[in-house]
């Protein structure tokens, strides 16, 4: 016992005689291996978005610089992982797990200076990062499927800090490096471009006379100013067309039409709601109703991003907010609007919302979070800071515990591979299980597409065993593929996804007779 205790003792002097940058070091490091562990329980699984960005890289490499900008003109994540995979000789998928884990190392770092920068302690800090590291979503789901998000959310987290500081300090480098981190920011995501409004939250503050904070505020959007005029001179005289703009087109195309388009698709849902749900008495209401669900979906999506725990600790340590320098808030408040605007935006221009649009607000979230779970841990007792603790723990032990979740395409390509001794042509009908089984890149064609388009041309015949993926909604679809296959082909097997929500059925060609 009383090793154990000189252990402890041990420990914490070195603990203590750290540096802040020390401290910052080792967060980062956790960052990181815990991305590695992240990595690590994927086992090579990849999301349908990483398969473009894989297949891009490739024409990269190849030199087919054409090819690559049709296929996905937003060339900064694939870039990488071309590079990469030139560089270093790993093939592009190993090098997208590499960039991953150094992209989310650099955005944790950024995150633990953003709270230092804030007004936060190195307990702040700590807190900080157990809080990032345990999120059930940020983390556990989306940090595995190598995405360009992770570069997003370094460049986004870096132009905070460097907006923060310049805002507490005044030095111009920082509002350029701030310009700089957006702008890189912007070739991961095209919507990082809403937070160059962030140095408007300059006006906000009165401590200074309103002549130097407009001074500042256009200071800090000066490139984005100078890029626009320069811009807009250009198309006016037509030295530039805008079809030669890219991605930008659709930032025009939403300004000059597209957002009448769609707010008039939602007026069509509006009257469809007051006819058909709430009735000739309440058909008044419709615009309300229909306004009221697509702000309240973005509500939700954002204040749970985040997971319950951060929720309810924003709640209860509500009085830490203020523990914030004062400057802080103002950027947070405007950052969180902007970000609650742009997804309002979002679900109006395309009718969804996938969380991972409102991880820009999630991060400030996280930020401020930090603080309320200092000031909770302060003033909980013995009990609440020991439960408070395990369930840190918890959550983190979730997030880098392998739960083995069956990899549905990639079972069905290893049994394919498994029956298929003598290399018969196989039908893969995923981008996935081609990706697995090494084959070509049909540009992410949903599965019945293909099927349906290869029963129409008769070329369905060409393949000897047949992948045809079924998801747990679609019981339709499997009775009308059983139909048309027969009698060409008969099912062998059938295959189940986690928790039975898809499945797998394997056909091989029945021998003529």
């Amino acid at each position: 016992m009383s090793a154990i205790n000189s252990l402890i003792a041990k420990a914490k002097h070195y603990i203590g005689a750290l540096q802040p940058q020390q401290y910052i070091a080792v967060l980062v490091a956790l960052s990181a291996l815990v991305a590695w562990r992240i990595t690590y329980v994927q086992h090579g699984w990849v999301n349908d978005d990483s398969l473009l960005y894989f297949e891009v890289a490739r024409l990269l490499a190849e030199g087919q610089w054409q090819a690559a900008y049709t296929l996905f003109p937003w060339l900064l994540y694939p870039a990488m992982l071309a590079l990469g995979h030139l560089g270093s000789g790993l093939d592009i998928h190993t090098t997208a797990q590499v960039i991953n884990i150094v992209l989310f190392s650099l955005f944790s770092w950024g995150f633990a200076l953003l709270i230092l920068q804030a007004g936060g302690t190195l307990k702040t800090m700590w807190w900080g990062g157990l809080l990032l590291l345990s999120t059930q979503y940020i983390v556990g789901d989306i940090l595995g499927m190598l995405l360009r998000d992770e570069g997003f959310w370094a460049c986004l987290t870096w132009a905070l800090l460097f907006m923060l500081r310049y805002m507490q300090r005044g030095k111009m480098m920082d509002a350029y490096y701030f310009q700089v981190a957006i702008l890189i920011a912007m070739l991961f995501r095209l919507e990082a471009i809403v937070y160059f409004i962030l140095p408007l939250s300059i006006l906000a503050s009165h401590a200074q006379p309103l002549r130097q904070r407009l001074y500042k505020t256009v200071h800090g959007i000066s490139i984005p100013l100078c890029g626009g005029l320069l811009l807009s001179t250009a198309v006016i005289l037509g030295l530039v067309e805008i079809a030669h703009l890219g991605r930008l087109q659709e930032i025009i195309y939403l300004l000059k039409q597209g957002f009448i388009e769609r707010l008039q698709f939602i007026q069509n849902k509006a009257d469809l709601i007051g006819k058909q749900i709430l009735g000739h008495h309440l058909a008044n209401y419709s615009d309300f109703a229909i306004w009221s669900v697509l702000i309240m979906i973005t509500l939700s999506k954002t204040l749970k991003v985040t997971g319950w725990p951060v929720l309810l600790g924003l709640i209860a340590g509500k009085k830490a907010w203020w523990h914030m320098h004062h400057q802080a808030r103002q950027l947070f408040s405007l950052h969180l609007t902007v970000g609650f605007v742009t997804s309002v935006l979002i679900i109006i221009n395309a009718f969804v919302l996938s969380s991972r649009y409102v991880i820009a607000s999630g991060i400030v979230m996280l930020v401020i979070a930090a603080f309320c779970a200092e000031y909770l841990y302060k003033k909980a007792t013995r009990w609440g800071k020991r439960g408070l603790l395990l369930l840190m723990a918890g959550m983190l032990i979730a997030n880098l515990h392998d739960f083995d979740k069956t990899d549905l395409d990639r079972v069905a390509v290893e049994y394919l591979q498994t029956i298929n001794t003598h290399q018969q042509p196989v039908l893969y009908d995923t981008e996935n299980a081609r990706f697995y089984a090494h084959q070509p890149f049909l540009d992410r064609i949903p599965s019945h597409k293909l099927v349906e388009s290869l029963l129409n041309n008769g070329k369905i015949t060409d393949y000897t065993y047949l992948m045809i993926t079924v998801a747990h909604d679609h019981d339709g679809y499997e009775q009308s593929i059983q139909h048309k296959l027969s009698p060409q082909f008969r099912q062998i097997k059938t295959l189940y996804g986690w928790r039975k929500k898809s499945k797998v059925l394997i056909y091989q060609r029945t021998p003529e007779q």
